[in-house]
């Protein structure tokens, strides 16, 4: 079966197809009409000449080119789309892929594949994602409002569109934009079609081949009033992340005076350190260092699967009742293997040698000795560390929709509930240091005798002594350490039921064509709560555990009762280090032996915490009227929709005082209350907000071909879940502790983090002006200028806090503490974000043809302020200076290639130790090819990351030697069969 090459610009000239002749009204609706919607998610009961209208199936390149220039074209809101090229054919293999190829969408990545979508420089929890018009819960243990496009697959979805500009009807949530997509309806498609897909997929840093296979099949009965739609995927994939770099929580500065960055300028860092002092005696003040230095290795094999049902019946030509249902399941087991170089040891005693960038302000390399001083230490490190997780994280979202067309209105109600829950089924973390000292030998050994690392302008090169593995092996070194090892995880359920009612009027009171009112209700409710899972000597007595005060706590664990294998049992080397940073070797926890030899010989005992949960309620209820207008050649809306929300957030916060390390008088560790002490407090807090959100767009169709739109709206999004209610968690180091610990600089005092309830939702008043030039079929070139004014935005800080203290008896007077370093979010204001985008599209009658845009956004620096409090100053989160895309392609009859170039410029990631994160200009080539093979059989084939591209952040952007974080999630390869029927 030949595919159909409809291509249209939606121009008030006719133009020809093969025994086809189309005019702009018939085939723009059809475009419509086989997109649905965009808040009813289906095929619409057309007012007027519905049975004239034929609505075609679009394949190919070129047509869905063409097609999503349609849709933009006719929209009177600013628009743009993604449609299929063919059923179950998608662009890109991932939605968020194929998004970042739209003017102004980012997209950030999670084990190389599209994860999260921002839009025009704003972050991504300000993107609003919607299938069929409602919200989609995905909760991968850490739950929020954004979605997480590697939970969905993109064999389901038919069109995707991005709302740049708000309508009154459609849903809030978007300071960014809105993302719409709209499954596939079986009264669109004919009767007995579908898709079968198989391939495989393999990865440079996995060196592993996996399987996917997607299927759908749709059937409607001969009078096309009944139908229904199945559809299933399954994926198998291995992903290896490799990440290099600094990124703890903070850098610090040495010295008493004010940090300065490498110009002059005074930072707000509260992150102090005396001095560094090397063997040498050289010291080291007023220069920045990195409080860890690190190399992980991020394994995960995951299996994905998502099934789709979806049915439309029309007992009469004036009713249409619909069902529908999504799921989807995420299982992933996950190890990371990592490398740590922390503070621990920078004394003379071992810090042999430090060097300066340029500029002589910061630390970018540092080599460690265990014999610098003379005699064998217990330096430590490298800290090696690791963490086994096993989860599942599932998404259910079923809804009913009812439809009735009158002679001049319609009225449409729908009903749903979404839900979404994740966690670890099992979760394993675990440290071994490179001395023995913790096993309490009469002599210091270390498995390491010398350890350093070095920081590239892109990299992170760690070294240690090249016997370390084989020392582990043999016994030497390898200190276990209980206080870093556990089985805590998190869970989370996330569930919203939504009610909504839309009634249409088509009106023929002059320029107004319709009015549009209706009504939503939303009541959210998300329980996140901790776990731990205790591993106990057979012989424990679980029942007189559980009755003492306290219950069953670490200390009866595995862990601090000698039961942690010895390093020499379970250590391997891990290798293929492809990318992210370098390292000479790199040993690593096998964990099938740790786990086997644990649970072969200790007790699991399992208890959620009721002491460690936040919970979230929102009832969020809507009303919105709308006027769509239309006069000569201008065409639009006008709108208000008014939002009353009310969200109530608890948490219970936790305080943790440590108290003595070491026993003075016989070096052993302490365990117990001797050693630290939990104290748990519950906060609740309500707050009502009221939003009056109007909105204006306009269309002009000044010729046959050119289009030019304004519009100006107020929009709002909600604070992030886990910002508003993530607990609070204070650490109090006590004199005696901080004495014990004096080798590794241990300060006594505060310090900790915790969310915001306080926190506002953010608001925007934004405007958007365009131009579009439609000169061909399948061709256009625009223009669009944006600018927003935000306020309340969400910004991550790394602040000196001070709090009033209740006190805590014999251990803490009451009074005004300072917490330092204290990491957070704050809200900030008067931000402005500006920009233009440019785009342009060619199809070229040879078969050829290329897409491309640019945008560019410009922000300023808004004040950062926590309780009323200004800690500073940042551009908004997730902003980059400018975006490129450009796509080449060639359609032949039997074949055709596409080549796509994304780049995205330097993204303002948060505020860290006084200075703004940035994440580096990242650019990435993907590649794709089909040929036909037989009729509706094909072949496929794809290359993503073609240039194997790091993702590289470092802190502040005045000099590129504070580097945070490399990483690299390797180049992916696909091929397969597509067969179409």
């Amino acid at each position: 079966m030949e595919p159909h090459t409809v291509m249209s610009t939606c121009n008030n000239r006719p133009f020809s197809l093969p025994a086809l002749t189309f005019i702009k009204s018939a085939l723009c609706l059809s475009v419509l009409s086989a997109i649905g919607s965009a808040y009813a998610a289906q095929p619409a009961l057309t007012a007027k000449n519905n049975a004239d209208i034929e609505v075609i199936e679009v394949r190919g390149i070129r047509s869905s080119m063409a097609e999503k220039l349609d849709i933009k074209r006719m929209s009177s809101s600013v628009v743009d789309a993604i449609t299929a090229e063919n059923i179950g054919k998608f662009p890109d293999k991932n939605v968020a892929d194929s998004l970042q190829r739209i003017p102004g969408v980012m997209i950030e990545r999670d084990g190389g594949e599209g994860a999260s979508v921002s839009i025009r420089g704003l972050s991504s929890e300000l993107t609003f994602t919607q299938l069929n018009g409602n919200f989609i819960a995905s909760s991968p243990g850490e739950p929020s409002r954004s979605f997480d496009y590697t939970l969905l697959p993109s064999a389901m979805i038919a069109s995707v569109e991005v709302y740049k500009s708000p309508e009154a009807r459609l849903d809030e949530g978007g300071v960014g934009g809105t993302v719409l997509m709209h499954s596939r309806k079986p009264l669109s498609m004919e009767a007995n079609s579908g898709v079968l897909n198989v391939e495989g997929t393999y990865s440079d840093v996995t060196q592993n081949s996996e399987p996917q296979l997607t299927g759908l099949y749709s059937w409607k009965n001969d009078a096309e009033t009944f139908g229904f739609l199945v559809g299933y995927t399954r994926q198998e994939r291995t992903n290896r992340t490799l990440s290099g770099g600094t990124d703890a929580n903070v850098w610090r500065y040495t010295g008493d005076g004010q940090p300065v960055d490498v110009n002059g300028n005074a930072v707000n860092n509260n992150n102090s350190w005396d001095t560094i002092t090397d063997t040498n005696g050289n010291n080291y003040d007023g220069v920045w260092f990195p409080q860890v230095v690190r190399g992980s290795v991020l394994n995960e094999n995951r299996e994905r699967e998502g099934i789709q049902f979806s049915t439309q019946w029309r007992p009469t030509n004036r009713v249409e009742i619909g069902l529908n249902y999504f799921g989807f399941t995420l299982g992933q087991n996950r190890t990371e293997s990592v490398i740590d170089m922390p503070e621990w040891s920078l004394n003379p005693d071992y810090l042999t040698d430090v060097n300066l960038d340029e500029s002589g302000t910061i630390v970018n390399g540092m080599q460690f000795d265990a014999t610098a001083s003379g005699a064998q230490g217990d330096m430590q490190f490298p800290w090696m560390r690791g963490s086994y997780v096993r989860e599942e994280s599932s998404s259910d979202t079923f809804d009913f929709n009812l439809t009735y067309e009158g002679d001049d209105f319609k009225a449409r109600f729908v009903a749903g509930n979404t839900r979404s829950k994740g966690g670890p089924e099992e979760s394993w973390e675990a440290a071994y240091k490179s001395s023995n000292a913790s096993e309490t030998p009469t002599t210091i050994e270390n498995a390491a005798q010398n350890a350093g690392w070095q920081l590239g302008k892109n990299d992170v090169t760690l070294n240690i002594d090249p016997n370390t593995l084989a020392n582990l092996l043999s016994g030497v070194g390898g200190g276990r350490d209980p206080g870093s090892s556990n089985s805590s995880f998190v869970r989370s359920e996330l569930e919203e039921s939504y009610y909504q009612g839309d009634l249409d009027f088509y009106t023929d009171w002059g320029f107004l064509t319709a009015i549009k009112t209706g009504v939503k209700y939303r009541e959210a409710t998300l329980h996140r709560e901790t776990g731990n899972t205790f591993f106990l000597d057979p012989r424990f007595d679980i029942a007189a555990g559980e009755a003492k005060e306290g219950g069953i706590t670490r200390f009866d664990s595995y862990q601090w009762n000698n039961g942690m294998p010895a390093a020499q049992d379970v250590f391997i080397n891990q290798g293929n280090i492809a990318g992210g940073f370098n390292i000479n070797q790199m040993p690593s926890i096998d964990w099938d032996k740790y786990r086997d030899m644990i649970t072969s010989n200790y007790v699991s005992y399992t208890r959620m915490e009721d002491n460690f949960v936040y919970d979230i309620e929102e009832k969020i209820a809507a009303f919105y009227l709308q006027g769509d207008f239309e006069f000569n050649q201008v065409r639009g809306n006008l709108g208000v929709r008014v939002v009353r929300s009310k969200t109530m957030s608890a948490s219970t916060d936790l305080y943790t005082y440590f108290l003595d390390h070491t026993n003075d008088e016989t070096g052993e560790p302490v365990t117990g209350d001797d050693r630290s002490v939990e104290d748990y407090q519950l906060v609740v807090q309500q707050n009502t907000d009221t939003q009056v959100l109007p909105s204006f767009n306009i269309a002009w169709d000044a010729t046959d071909d050119l289009v030019i739109r304004g519009a100006v709206a107020k929009v709002m999004s909600r604070p992030d879940y886990a910002d508003l209610g993530a607990q609070q968690r204070i650490s109090y180091i006590s004199d005696e502790w901080a004495a014990d610990r004096a080798d590794f600089n241990e300060q006594p005092g505060f310090s900790g983090s915790g969310g915001n309830k306080n926190l506002k939702s953010f608001i925007s008043v934004q405007a958007d002006l365009s131009i579009e030039y439609y000169y061909a079929e399948g061709s256009a070139i625009g223009l669009a200028l944006f600018h927003k004014k935000v306020d309340n935005f969400v910004v991550p800080v790394v602040i000196n806090a001070q709090q009033n203290f209740a006190g805590k008896d014999g251990i803490v007077e009451a009074g005004n503490i300072n917490i330092t370093p204290y990491s957070t979010v704050g809200n900030g204001t008067n931000a402005v974000s500006k920009g233009a985008e440019v785009f342009l599209q060619h199809a070229f009658d040879s078969g050829f043809g290329f897409y491309a845009n640019y945008t560019y956004n410009k922000t300023n620096k808004a004040e950062v302020t926590v309780d009323g409090e200004a800690f500073g100053q940042s551009p908004l989160i997730g902003s980059a200076k400018y975006q490129y895309n450009t796509s080449v392609y060639f359609e032949g009859d039997n074949f055709n290639v596409r080549a796509s170039y994304n780049k995205r410029g330097e993204t303002v990631l948060g505020l860290n130790s006084g200075l703004n994160v940035y994440q580096d200009p990242y650019d990435q080539v993907d590649v794709n090819a089909s040929i036909n093979l037989y009729e509706g059989l094909s072949f496929a084939a794809a290359i993503i990351n073609l240039t194997k591209s790091e993702s590289v952040t470092r802190l502040g952007n005045d000099s590129d030697a504070r580097l945070l974080n490399s990483s690299y999630s390797g180049r992916r390869y696909y091929a397969g069969f597509n067969y179409s029927f």
